[in-house]
């Protein structure tokens, strides 16, 4: 086993997956309540990217109850690209995964199958960010497992403000969804790759939808209600797909139907620097198991 901050590579079998009940708390990845102490290092200062502006207009003294108003998902969702199925074995095999560990180190510790992958997503970076960051997870799913601890419909790499003004308005930390959804703010950018055939990709919705949101929300919660009272169309990712999305497009996970191994594989290109101060790659592989009926 070789581990790193930023990437685990090791042996992956099904006897040795990480499996914990699934709770709709959504730590790590769709976040919506749990967070990892002290996982991430914050930056200082903070880039316009991640800079939760809309809690200026709110009086530090938290009197000011929080406004909703018309959140516009653009949900950019655009396949550029479909691979040839990886068998189960090259999955299981490939070894190595990752949590914001910098491309080009992922791309020279990469096992050969996320390699191929990761030289896909390179020839589509737009390139106008300060980073490049890679995620993914090899994981071994049963029938009802679920890749990550929600379903929630969500958005990645939201704006989110701690401090004492969020405390004043009575929580630890709050999504500014206003300051995110702005269009004079270029969010992240991502290409999300997953070879499952297994009835386990994720769901994206494919038009446009304006919801009416509090304009920070604690956790995902009320998008996720919002956007299920909407119902509005979406679409199963392709097995061996990549996707580019960004930080407006709307999405959640599936459970899968049939057993068998996933690769799941994310780059982010986004001017917010990441230093992890723990490591949470293990974790990062878990699979959430519902429980029976």
């Amino acid at each position: 086993m070789i581990r790193n901050l930023t990437y685990l590579t090791r042996e992956h079998t099904i006897a040795d997956q990480i499996v914990a009940p699934f709770t709709g708390e959504g730590a790590y990845h769709g976040s919506t309540k749990k967070r990892a102490p002290a996982a991430l290092k914050e930056q200082a200062p903070v880039v316009e990217e991640m800079r939760p502006t809309t809690l200026d207009e709110y009086p530090a003294d938290g009197s000011r109850p929080i406004a909703s108003f018309a959140a516009k998902f653009p949900n950019l969702y655009e396949v550029t690209e479909t691979l040839p199925i990886p068998s189960q074995e090259e999955i299981r095999a490939d070894g190595t995964t990752f949590v914001w560990c910098p491309f080009d180190l992922a791309l020279r510790v990469a096992g050969p199958l996320t390699r191929r992958v990761l030289e896909a997503m390179q020839a589509r970076f737009v390139g106008d960010k300060r980073y490049i960051y890679v995620d993914s997870k090899i994981q071994y799913l049963e029938p009802g497992d679920v890749p990550v601890d929600s379903q929630h419909w969500h958005v990645d790499g939201t704006i989110v403000a701690r401090g004492p003004a969020v405390e004043a308005l009575g929580h630890n930390q709050l999504h500014d969804m206003k300051a995110r959804m702005s269009s004079t703010r270029t969010s992240p950018r991502y290409l999300a790759y997953q070879s499952s055939d297994r009835w386990c990709a994720t769901l994206f919705i494919t038009q446009p939808v304006t919801l009416a949101l509090p304009e920070l929300i604690p956790n995902f919660d009320p998008l996720d209600a919002a956007v299920r009272a909407l119902d509005p169309p979406s679409v199963e990712q392709p097995a061996s797909s990549i996707v580019r999305t960004d930080g407006r497009s709307l999405h959640r996970a599936r459970a899968a139907v049939r057993a068998g191994w996933r690769l799941w594989i994310r780059c982010v290109e986004t001017d917010r620097e990441v230093r992890l101060e723990t490591s949470i790659v293990e974790c990062y592989n878990t699979v959430f198991r519902l429980r029976s009926a």
